[in-house]
């Protein structure tokens, strides 16, 4: 099974409530975690999450259930953003250059819920989603890391 085709499953059999993740779509991976030549400046820089391709105005669900610790555009690059803390995993998920934003700061999301809508807003070259995945490496320090790696 195709890399694509196994992301595709597992959103949609999260969303039907068979796993602790929640995301629904085809999705595919447009732009990978790692270092890569940025699509818009032409140099060569770390990208911090994956980017997966989302037809703009689609649901985005929260991950996990989780508290909002930061949303809204701060004019970073991420465009409309929403930031989400996942206490029972200690780690933290962005969803970024969404169209709309549907959750407050301080708010409680529950797993599946839809807190945003894809779009293209900040520094992008089309609609997506940019999610990224921030947890604790080795060292005990937060790190971003493969948000691929969830479904591995």
């Amino acid at each position: 099974m195709s890399l694509k085709r196994k992301i595709a499953v597992l959103f949609v059999a999260i969303t039907a409530g068979m796993s602790s993740l929640a995301m629904a779509a085809d999705l595919p991976v447009t732009s990978p975690f790692g270092w890569r030549v940025h699509p818009i400046t032409g140099t060569w820089k770390f990208h911090a999450g994956v980017d997966l391709g989302y037809e703009s105005g689609s649901g985005v669900p929260a991950l996990w259930d989780g508290q909002v610790v930061q949303c809204g555009n701060f004019d970073d690059g991420y465009g409309n953003q929403v930031m989400l803390y996942h206490a029972a995993v200690d780690a933290y998920t962005r969803y970024a250059h969404l169209s709309a934003i549907y959750v407050n700061g301080g708010d409680m999301v529950s797993q599946g819920q839809v807190i945003g809508a894809v779009g293209a807003t900040g520094n992008v070259t089309g609609p997506h989603l940019h999610l990224e995945y921030i947890a604790r490496g080795e060292d005990g320090s937060y790190q971003y890391m493969n948000p691929m790696d969830l479904w591995r």
